[in-house]
């Protein structure tokens, strides 16, 4: 569903980070453990997965608190389908349709 997301944007206290689009980076496949009552409400499980999405590369932030906020679209997949396919299940290509605002604090 990665293949879906366009746009994606993000700034850090106020400043764009630029060319976001260019790091998405996609793992090799791993092995994959939920345990019991797992964050993403999934029955536990072994399985193999993969990490797909575009990432952050960030220089060493200053102490203090910071705001990053990131956001992008859903090009050929709707809100609707996505919700369908993954239900509210934890990150996911769903979150990308909603601005995530994470305030960081550096000490």
């Amino acid at each position: 569903m990665q293949d879906a997301v366009n746009g994606p944007n993000a700034s850090l206290d106020g400043f764009e980070i630029p060319n976001l689009e260019k790091y998405r980076i996609q793992t090799n496949l791993l092995n994959f453990t939920l345990p019991e009552n797992n964050i993403l409400n999934l029955t536990s499980q072994t399985t193999q997965s993969v990490a797909d999405g575009n990432w952050l590369f960030l220089k060493p932030i200053p102490p203090g608190k910071h705001e990053l906020i990131v956001k992008g679209n859903l090009s050929s997949i709707t809100n609707t389908t996505a919700n369908h396919i993954l239900g509210n299940q934890y990150n996911g290509p769903i979150g990308w349709n909603r601005t995530t605002t994470y305030i960081l604090l550096v000490k």
